[in-house]
């Protein structure tokens, strides 16, 4: 498959407010590279009983699985509403 794969992230906000934000593949795969680097600076701000969470994910697999990810544009990854409202999705 020829061409940039986005990753669109839509947001709506419970004020109805929303955002669509283009994600490119190729940028998520180099945060993803930064993985150690950005789950150190995530970890000051997330619970210590959350903390186990992010040491579980290997960011080297992860950022290989995004490869696949190519083949399958139009697949819904994430679809979540929170209970006020926002709704946050992301599509291939």
């Amino acid at each position: 498959m020829k061409g940039r794969i986005n990753l669109k992230i839509y947001i709506k906000l419970k004020d109805g407010k929303s955002f669509k934000i283009p994600a490119p593949l190729g940028l998520v795969k180099a945060i993803l590279g930064l993985g150690g680097f950005g789950a150190t600076i995530a970890k000051r701000y997330i619970p210590a009983e959350n903390r186990q969470y992010i040491d579980c994910v290997n960011f080297r697999e992860l950022k290989t699985g995004f490869d696949v990810l190519k083949d399958y544009k139009g697949l819904k990854l994430v679809d979540v509403k929170t209970h006020d409202g926002v709704t946050v999705t992301i599509i291939v």
